[in-house]
């Protein structure tokens, strides 16, 4: 039976984790999250990098949560640095562990992966996330609190330069570190068993996958929703299957009748890679704005790991991560059925996309690869 929550690890085991640790020399990074039902970004951010750091001989990241936060005290004096993993609610208490934290020669890190922090962006945010006013309240809010936390970090630790400079130009230059979002052993496990089953699983139907997560990609969907809308139209056996939130107009009823488009809710994250590894190509469109700029490129990766090519709107993330008819394709508006077409109709160019992008993948996102990028991360905090 597969376990959709390796992270749920008790707290004296994590509190074993960081002595054991320390008792073999490696450093040690404490990392504060708000909660466990924050899985994806928690998932990307804590618990990947614990596990990748098991490996390490110099650090170790072992994670604790706001409930958990008297453990955080007790261990500050033993350890190395204090990371703030995206929390997003000011409290008296993180004050007060800011201070402890200095007063044992322990810097603050916020790791951040996604541009939330303070209300510079905000507007630009509001282009992508939903137009109903509880959601623009809560966000004009929560950037809030994001920047009152952000004012007890010493820097960022971030998922690419763009963020990182987004953030460090807003926050007085405060530095800023790139841990870029990886994989986990898991995920890498079950993904390596669905290969076999994704050669014999060919069938007539061509299948476009959209996964969009969050509802805040509401309005990227829509770069290419009107090329889909005619790719759907003139071949009967295009099947467009959305996985996550997303509110689709209601000219997308009469393709939900007929079976052209399927809808699925959010799914744990080993679920996800089947539902991937059964689409014939992975489509992820963003609008062109500093919020969409600074998300990661993880909707390829994680495709890339079951060989299901991509075609992604060329952002800072998809360029540095798809070369561009080598690994995946990027698209502009306007180039989505002809990117789409090609894939259909060249399915040995597709399989290479894919050949090459598993490859890709397996050399910049697995534990081992992202190991250096994370050490070299923290010890930026700890050089006098």
């Amino acid at each position: 039976m597969m376990n959709t929550t390796p992270w749920n690890i008790p707290l004296e085991t994590r509190k074993k984790d960081v002595l054991d640790s320390l008792k073999t020399g490696k450093k040690v990074a404490l990392m504060l999250y708000p909660k466990t039902d924050q899985a994806s970004s928690f998932r990307y951010r804590s618990y990947n990098i614990y596990q990748a750091t098991k490996e390490s001989k110099k650090w170790q990241l072992v994670y604790f949560f706001m409930e958990e936060i008297d453990a955080v005290k007790e261990l500050i004096p033993k350890c190395h640095l204090l990371v703030f993993g995206r929390i997003d609610k000011w409290s008296r208490e993180l004050d007060e562990l800011k201070l402890l934290a200095n007063a044992n020669n322990l810097k603050v890190a916020f790791d951040l992966d996604d541009c939330v922090c303070g209300q510079k962006n905000i507007k630009t945010m509001f282009n992508v996330v939903s137009p109903d006013i509880i959601d623009q309240e809560y966000w004009v809010n929560t950037s809030a609190q994001f920047e009152l936390v952000s004012l007890l970090a010493d820097g960022f630790i971030v998922t690419n330069d763009y963020l990182g400079k987004v953030l460090s130009d807003s926050h007085d230059n405060k530095p800023y570190h790139v841990i870029p979002n990886s994989l986990n052993k898991e995920q890498i496990s079950y993904s390596d068993s669905l290969l076999d089953k994704k050669l014999n699983n060919k069938t007539d139907q061509f299948a476009i996958g959209y996964f969009s997560g969050s509802h805040t990609h509401a309005t990227d969907f829509e770069v290419a929703y009107l090329e889909l809308v005619e790719l759907l139209k003139s071949h009967k056996n295009f099947k467009l299957k959305i996985v996550g939130m997303l509110t689709l107009p209601k000219s997308a009823d009469i393709f939900i009748k007929n079976g052209q488009i399927e809808y699925t809710k959010i799914v744990d994250f080993l679920t996800l890679q089947r539902l991937v590894s059964n689409v014939d190509v992975n489509i992820a469109p963003l609008a062109n704005n500093v919020f969409t700029n600074c998300k990661s490129e993880l909707k390829f990766f994680e495709a890339a790991l079951v060989k299901t090519p991509t075609i992604a709107s060329p952002t800072y993330a998809f360029s540095h991560s798809i070369k561009h008819g080598k690994t995946g394709l990027l698209c502009q508006p306007g180039e989505w059925t002809d990117a789409i077409l090609k894939i259909y109709n060249e399915p040995e160019f597709a399989k290479n996309l894919a050949e090459n992008a598993y490859a890709y993948t397996k050399e910049h996102y697995y534990p081992e690869a992202v190991l250096k990028q994370i050490e070299e991360a923290y010890d930026s905090f700890i050089q006098k």
